[in-house]
């Protein structure tokens, strides 16, 4: 330091001192913070997403990207991000972003489906997208895999598969009335419905799946009988005359399928899910007996079989016993004629059951007790069951009449009893009248009316000659008294009545030439009326048609 004059400050001398360095650090701060935050906002959007998910539909019709929703029991847990077209250009590709919650649901058999006011099934379903906009629906599957790919389908499922309850298949030789969604009865009550309708690979039927829900599907056991419920079931017959059977008004404009089981038929085990059965045309055949149940015979009438038919009654004494099965034409070449074979079926357990314990204590076979009672004289008689249709049914009694004849027991070549038959009421009808027209036929009334005109011109020649001798007797008794003369003029005047009674001109000839030419009218007409019976058998029940004058049918008189 240098000296400075007297009385001068001293300054001091300047010394250089180094410039001090932020921390660098402090720049890079606020950008990691930020990127921290947005990673964890990344990470968290990721899991709380959930994956994506790709559906493959026909087409997009009311599917809109960002806007769609995916609900599971009307809860939203995905949403349509995108829509492309496939591949191959038949279809489009749903790409949607799931929530973490519906990654569970995601499994191998999941389905989906757009929701959308629809008709089906006899209802309408999916009101509430005409205002809220359509969604895709989906039902949950049961298998254990997960799946991101998913084909749609493009119409809603029937039945879901958290649904209590069990699936039957049934087999039929056509579909009738019945569609998706008809509904399925039990006495009456809608206790499922139908799930789904295919054609057989050959054919010749299609198959049907039916879900019973629960707890109904516990009436479905081994014993079941399914039927068609479609439409109005009309039958007219004898015991009941007109009967009119149908499930419901929907099933008569829908369709729908019953079930049950016959009565009688012991109780049997549930049926499992995805069993077997045969859906019936009616409920008549549904409830038809097994072979198990009936014994079969046969019969051979005579008569004409016209009126009846397969499903006829067999009636003992006012008792359905059984019903006719099939009704056929053979030859017989050792005899050189036709017979017409009506094959029956006995119901075992209309025997009663203390004729049936009877039976099973004393072990005899129903057919040999058939035989016996056959023995005993038991026949089977056609007759009429109803007066407006001329439908037959098959009635058995007992002839002590008829007598014993063995070999109607002899089993018949299709290896069933055979049953005799008698006449019915109607053949006995037409016997009687053919008999009484062959007696009139047996009649020579030519002959007689041959021999009658004979015996006139006798009688005639004779009454001349006692005219003549009256004549000869007035003359010469003349002068006899007037009480004799008297006598004798009365005598004249009946002989000459007698002449003109007898004159081939008289009124009482003309009344008998008439009334020898109504005779043979009468008998001519009777012959006809026999003719006619026998080829209308149905007219003596029903009268003759009224012909109109164009020559068709116009009634019956």
């Amino acid at each position: 330091m240098s000296e400075s004059p007297a009385g001068e400050e001293q300054i001091p001398d300047a010394v250089a001192v180094p410039r001090r360095r932020r921390s660098s650090w402090l720049v890079w701060l606020i950008p990691l913070i930020a990127a921290l935050v947005g990673l964890t906002l990344a990470t968290r959007a990721l899991l709380d997403n959930g994956p994506t998910i790709t559906i493959d539909f026909k087409t997009a019709e009311d599917i809109e990207p960002g806007k769609t929703r995916i609900k599971y029991k009307n809860v939203d847990i995905g949403t349509v991000r995108k829509v492309a077209l496939s591949e191959d250009g038949r279809g489009v590709v749903v790409t949607a972003a799931m929530t973490k919650d519906a990654q569970p649901l995601l499994r191998e058999d999941t389905r989906f489906w757009v929701v959308r006011a629809r008709f089906a099934g006899g209802g309408i379903t999916g009101l509430s997208t005409l205002l809220s906009g359509a969604y895709i629906g989906i039902d949950i599957g049961q298998s254990e895999d997960s799946r991101r790919d998913f084909v749609g389908l493009e119409t809603p499922p029937t039945v879901t598969t958290d649904e209590p309850g069990r699936e039957f298949v049934l087999r039929s030789p056509d579909l009738g009335s019945i569609d998706v969604g008809s509904p399925v009865y039990f006495r009456r009550i809608p206790v499922g419905k139908v799930t789904s309708t295919q054609l057989d690979d050959d054919g010749r039927g299609v198959t049907l799946r039916v879900f019973v829900a629960a707890p109904h599907e516990r009436h479905v056991t081994e014993n079941t009988r399914f039927w068609h419920a479609s439409g109005i079931d009309v039958a007219l017959d004898a015991a009941g005359g007109l009967k009119l059977h149908t499930q419901s008004l929907m099933s008569i404009v829908l369709g729908g399928i019953a079930f049950g089981a016959p009565e009688g038929v012991d109780a049997a085990t549930e049926a499992r899910a995805g069993a077997n059965f045969r859906l019936f045309e009616n409920q008549g055949q549904a409830m038809r007996r097994s072979d198990a149940e009936v014994t079969t015979m046969v019969a051979y009438f005579s008569e004409s079989l016209r009126g009846l038919a397969p499903g006829a009654e067999v009636d003992f004494r006012g008792v359905v016993v059984g019903e006719v099965t099939s009704i056929d034409v053979r030859y017989d070449r050792d005899q050189r004629e036709f017979r017409f074979p009506v094959q029956m079926v006995l119901y075992r357990d209309r025997l009663g059951s203390k004729v049936s314990a009877a039976i099973a204590r004393a072990r005899v076979d129903p057919e040999v007790l058939l035989r016996r009672s056959i023995d005993r004289g038991l026949r089977a008689q056609l007759r009429t069951g109803n007066l407006l249709t001329g439908a037959r049914y098959v009635a058995l009694d007992f002839f002590p009449g008829a007598g014993r004849r063995a070999a109607a027991a002899d089993p018949d070549p299709t290896g069933h009893v055979e049953i005799p038959t008698v006449p019915g009421s109607l053949e006995d009808l037409q016997a009687t009248l053919t008999s009484i027209v062959k007696r009139i036929d047996s009649v020579p009334f030519d002959r007689i009316a041959e021999e009658l005109r004979a015996t006139l011109k006798t009688l005639d020649s004779t009454l001349r000659s006692a005219e003549q001798l009256t004549r000869r007797l007035d003359g010469e008794v003349a002068g006899i008294a007037p009480e004799l003369k008297a006598a004798i003029a009365e005598t004249h005047q009946t002989m000459r009545s007698a002449g003109q009674l007898l004159a081939s001109d008289a009124p009482t000839q003309q009344d008998l030439r008439e009334a020898l030419r109504e005779l043979s009218r009468a008998a001519q007409s009777l012959r006809e009326l026999t003719d006619y019976v026998q080829r209308r058998p149905e007219s003596v029940l029903r009268g003759k048609p009224i012909e109109a004058d164009d020559g068709q049918k116009a009634g019956t008189r």
